[in-house]
């Protein structure tokens, strides 16, 4: 099924559809299997990449392509195109009189497959000129029809046989316009520029297609003559003086082509400056609606027509985009914009009727006007649509007045006469023109967002005036719900309000003709002709209800089987996904359906694999794929779906959704070690495209991840044991800083980072929570340190994580720097980076109500103490002194409740006062600090006394001038050579032994501390204790007191005893280390080495 999605994404036959570089690279079925050479390997190897010609190869080449050509003087075609026209001519002249054969004349129709042939005169200031451009670019589209291609079809209102009268050079001769459907154009050559210019002066009109815009934009020459006929022809309808003004036809023709078919823009707008566009065709449109004379022109309405063409086709180029703009281009297009709105206010003001045609053109106009703002800038949409509701009121209100005022009847009632079809069209035209204009100025463009906001401002007023109750318009929306043509345009108006306004959703909720029309819809009862995105936009429209009201519409509790066979019956991706995504608004409010788990598995993996076509923006500004993604995760993790949770895991579906997750995210390529580039110069990565899944889709995709791999937690370690898999590299990638801040400035991204950020975490602490391999733990501790986890944690937790919402990161942090000294190394180095970021961030976690976080980053900073040099552990003093130096945090914290608060705080002080001078002078200086740190001594707690008495040992070794202060110490230490753990026994010792040096040897004589000390060397049932009492002994025996006490006690001899017990241990155990501190310390104790 891979490879035939595959397949079926290559050959879509829609470019829009079609997968294309580079989304195909990220296809399962060639991901991670093709190579992509970036730079060429030699002379004869090009890169995978072709790049456009410049403007001057462009032109070079396209003047070789016509040079090239083949040319004759006299071609078979038009000897036998000829003779038989003559032939017909000669034969009807002896059947038909003279007005028979000027009618022949007048319905004369081309060979079936053809096209007519368009009709030109050269004026006398311009012999030839537009004809002979038109023939030679004719000449190859002739040269195609004839091959079997179909041309375009002739333009609805031709030039008749006024404009004949008006202009009687235009008029053919009766020989000119007979057929040739005889006549075989299989394998004629080519004809010469005359002949195809002769067949030009004697057909129809017909839409210019050029061949080479660029050559004829780059030709003087041409631009010249046709810049001049413009002027010229212009100049004269400006003036009123209709003789000879219909010439402008052939050029205003030519120069719609020109503007539809040039993608260079800085060409073609020089051109059109230097032509005075667009403010000439402005002109003259509004001079043809002011001025009677020109309306009274046969060739009005053919006119209008083409001067609407070349606006339109105006509007449309590229260079009113301000990524493209060349020159003043955008101001230029802004004012010609407004322009062109106060002439469509006026017109649509008027009450007669007899501007239909040109109503329509406009509107078509004026809908193109509106793709090409909701391309722009924040700022000119803005200004654009902003007007509509301001000082272009007119336009819109003459909008909203098209759509409510009587229009010929949507149903015919059952015994009146039919309406016979073209009639219909014809009367429908207009309608139809106006709801899509309304839908263009709502209808929020998907992945354009900088004018959502501009065009919600619109939706907002037609919302209020959709949910006034005397206001014909929504009635009038309604009605055309089951219309074959305004269906589309008026869903989509209904869908952008509705996002809008609440009190809308509630009116159509409450509307039976609306609710039974989309359910029609929706079960194709209604015949539209844009079914499938009708459709679409219906499905959406009752998910958006469903969202908004919290509720089920009357009708809609029987409407979810149905949808779930459309889910899993339709081929086409945007109708599942928007199946998928109401059937999960049924779900939540307990509407049940029946979905088998094959036929749903199958639409879901052919829904995600097969390319998508996104034409609107789903409800709650979710993605296309948000409904299919909530919708897995309601039928996964429901109530005893262990089994089909496991099914889905180990299917295609599992691999097809982590490759589309991906190509959404658009993940940078992996390089290796060797390839990074510095930091500085590597790229930025690129926008994730939300239209596709959103942040709610991505914390439903990782929430149902979760879910998976708590059900099958091995599968989650085979996962991220594979380097450079689907699932580890896109991990890393949402915790990396570039993403986050990505994720936090798209729609609703705030809201749902948390939840992106803690699902990661959740499926990163797999490896540390279950019994694991040590090679494959190694493997995939490897990876977090490469991808620099570590770093990004913290950052996380600085920039993007509210405080009750770290705990799990800084957890997942906590263990990966324990384990890895990298991870620690990049815990510090980012530290650094930001210091004041990340100490502000810490003095606050360290001081919050959150015992669990607390204790964990006083592990992490105790560790970071132990292992790292006295250069890394600023911060950690600069933390617990605080902003005033007062000590604050580090009382608050030697006082907390928490009793593992309070042993990992005293730890942490412990590893900070081996080397921490600042800190000692703390302790001497800051009243009622010292007195906190003994008061750890006598903790209720076991482990609050051991790291007390810990952090008082270290504080007396070397102490200098904290040393008196710490007799203070003596009688909590002397009690706790009691205590029954013995780690808290070798602490105090080894503390008391450090505190003899500092001239403490009175007080610890006072407390029978050398007595106790010898005791515990013979007789504590602990060797560690043992060893810890005979350094402290050594120690101490360099006071003299105490060395004396320790002779009068007869440490000697009973050191003797403790010593021989230990040879007698030799061969049955390892020898204690304890016995060369006994023989050192009874060596010490001679009479030579007293004092």
């Amino acid at each position: 099924m891979i490879m035939k999605s595959f397949l079926q994404g290559l050959l879509t036959k829609d470019p829009r559809q079609r997968l294309s570089w580079p989304d195909l690279l990220h296809h399962p079925f060639i991901a991670g299997r093709v190579t992509i050479i970036t730079e060429p390997g030699g002379s004869d190897l090009g890169t995978p990449f072709t790049s456009h010609l410049p403007p001057e190869l462009q032109v070079l080449k396209e003047q070789q392509v016509h040079r090239l050509a083949p040319k004759g003087n006299r071609s078979r075609i038009l000897r036998l195109a000829c003779k038989r026209m003559a032939e017909e001519a000669k034969r009807k002249k002896h059947q038909n009189t003279g007005p028979a054969l000027e009618q022949e004349d007048r319905t004369s129709k081309m060979a079936s497959g053809t096209a007519p042939l368009p009709r030109l005169r050269a004026t006398p200031q311009e012999p030839g000129l537009i004809a002979g451009i038109l023939a030679s670019e004719m000449k190859s589209s002739w040269a195609e029809w004839g091959a079997g291609e179909t041309p375009p079809a002739p333009r609805e209102n031709q030039i008749t046989q006024d404009c004949e009268q008006a202009d009687p050079e235009l008029r053919p001769e009766v020989v000119g316009q007979q057929s040739i459907d005889a006549v075989d154009l299989e394998n004629e050559e080519p004809d010469s520029d005359d002949e195809w210019q002769h067949l030009l002066k004697t057909g129809e009109p017909v839409p210019i297609q050029l061949k080479a815009p660029l050559t004829l934009l780059c030709n003087p020459d041409f631009c010249q003559r046709i810049q001049g006929q413009l002027h010229e022809a212009g100049g004269q309808i400006l003036k009123d003086v209709p003789e000879d003004a219909s010439h402008i036809l052939p050029a205003l023709r030519v120069l719609s082509s020109l503007l539809s078919s040039c993608s260079d823009s800085v060409p073609l707008y020089s051109f059109c400056r230097e032509a005075g566009l667009p403010g000439l065709l402005l002109s003259l449109l509004r001079h043809s609606q002011e001025s009677n004379s020109i309306q009274q022109q046969c060739w009005y309405g053919t006119f209008l027509r083409d001067l609407m063409a070349v606006i339109q086709a105006y509007f449309a180029c590229t260079f009113n985009l301000e990524r493209s703009q060349t020159g003043d281009s955008l101001q230029v297009f802004q004012e010609a914009a407004n322009l062109f709105l106060d002439q469509l206010g006026k017109l649509l003001a008027q009450p007669d009727d007899s501007k239909q045609t040109l109503r329509r053109d406009s509107l078509m106009c004026f809908t193109v006007l509106c793709e090409a703002m909701d391309g722009n800038s924040w700022t000119v949409s803005k200004a654009f649509y902003s007007s509509l509701l301001t000082t272009q009121r007119a336009v819109l209100d003459g909008l909203l007045h098209g759509l409510t005022v009587p229009q010929l009847s949507f149903h015919t009632p059952p015994g009146a006469p039919q309406v016979s079809q073209p009639l219909r069209e014809q009367s429908e035209d207009l309608p139809g023109a106006m709801s899509s204009a309304l839908a263009a100025i709502c209808t929020a463009p998907v992945g354009l967002p900088s004018c959502w906001d501009a065009k919600e401002q619109i939706s907002r007023h037609l919302a209020n005036q959709l949910s006034e109750d005397s206001n014909q318009l929504r009635p009038s929306l309604i009605s055309g719900l089951q219309h074959p043509i305004l269906c589309l345009h008026l869903l989509k108006v209904l869908y952008s309000c509705c996002h809008i306004s609440e009190r809308l959703c509630h009116l159509l909720g409450q509307e039976p003709l609306a609710l039974e029309s989309l359910l029609m819809l929706v079960q194709g009862k209604v015949k539209v002709v844009d079914w499938e995105e009708s459709t679409e936009v219906a499905l959406y429209l009752l998910s958006l209800l469903v969202l908004q009201l919290q509720d089920l519409p009357p009708g809609m509790e029987k409407l979810g089987n149905e949808i779930a066979t459309l889910f899993t019956h339709s081929h086409i991706v945007s109708l599942v996904s928007a199946a998928a995504c109401l059937l999960g608004q049924l779900g939540q409010q307990g509407v049940t359906f029946d979905l088998q788990p094959v036929e749903w598995i199958a639409a879901a993996s052919h829904a995600l694999s097969a390319p998508a076509e996104v034409r609107l923006i789903p409800p709650g500004c979710c993605g296309f794929y948000d409904g299919l993604l909530i919708l897995l995760l309601q039928l996964l993790t429901q109530p005893g779906k262990g089994s089909l949770l496991r099914d889905v895991a180990d299917s295609e579906i599992w691999t097809v959704l982590w490759h589309r997750f991906s190509m959404a995210l658009r993940l940078p390529e992996e390089v290796s070690p060797q390839e990074e580039e510095p930091s500085l110069s590597r790229p930025q990565s690129p926008e994730p495209d939300w239209t596709l899944i959103s942040p709610q889709g991505m914390a439903a995709l990782l929430s149902l991840a979760v879910a998976t791999f708590t059900q099958e937690p091995q599968l989650c370690l085979s996962h991220l044991s594979q380097r450079g898999s689907i699932l580890m590299s896109t991990l890393k990638h949402l915790l990396s800083p570039s993403f986050l801040r990505q994720l936090g400035r798209a729609p609703q991204g705030a809201e749902f980072l948390p939840v992106v950020v803690l699902s990661v975490c959740q499926l990163l602490c797999f490896p540390f929570a279950l019994d694991v391999d040590a090679d494959l733990f190694r493997g995939v501790l490897a990876d977090f340190v490469d991808s620099e986890v570590a770093a990004h944690l913290l950052q996380v937790c600085c920039h993007h994580l509210p405080l009750p919402q770290v705990e799990l990161p800084v957890s997942l942090l906590t263990r990966l720097a324990l384990t890895d000294l990298t991870s620690l190394n990049q815990f510090v180095n980012t530290v650094a980076a930001s210091p004041r970021t990340v100490i502000s961030f810490l003095s606050v976690a360290l001081l919050g109500d959150q015992p669990l976080l607390t204790s964990d980053l006083l592990s992490l900073l105790a560790h970071t103490a132990r292992v790292l040099s006295p250069s890394h552990l600023s911060f950690i003093q600069e933390l617990l002194a605080g902003s005033d130096e007062s000590y604050r945090p580090l009382r608050s914290l030697l006082g907390h409740p928490e009793h593992s608060v309070r042993a990992r705080t005293y730890g942490l002080l412990g590893h900070l006062l081996q080397h921490s001078m600042a800190l000692r002078g703390a302790l001497q200086s800051q009243a009622g600090l010292l007195n906190l740190l003994l008061l750890g001594l006598g903790d209720k707690d076991p482990a609050v006394r051991r790291s007390a008495s810990f952090a008082v040992g270290n504080a007396a070794y070397q102490a200098g001038p904290l040393g008196p202060a710490l007799a203070a110490a003596v009688p909590g230490m002397t009690q706790l050579l009691e205590d029954p753990q013995a780690g808290i026994r070798r602490n105090a010792v080894s503390a008391l032994g450090n505190l003899g040096p500092e001239g403490l040897g009175a007080e610890l004589l006072q407390y029978q501390v050398p007595q106790r000390l010898l005791e515990m060397a013979c007789g504590d049932p602990q060797l560690n204790v043992k060893e810890a009492a005979l350094i402290a002994l050594r120690s101490l025996r360099q006071e003299p007191c105490i060395h004396q006490v320790l002779v009068s006690l007869g440490a000697s001899e009973r050191l003797a005893m403790l010593s021989l017990g230990n040879q007698l241990l030799v061969h049955s155990s390892p020898r204690p280390a304890s016995a060369r501190h006994c023989r050192k310390l009874i060596h010490l104790l001679r009479p030579t080495h007293s004092t």
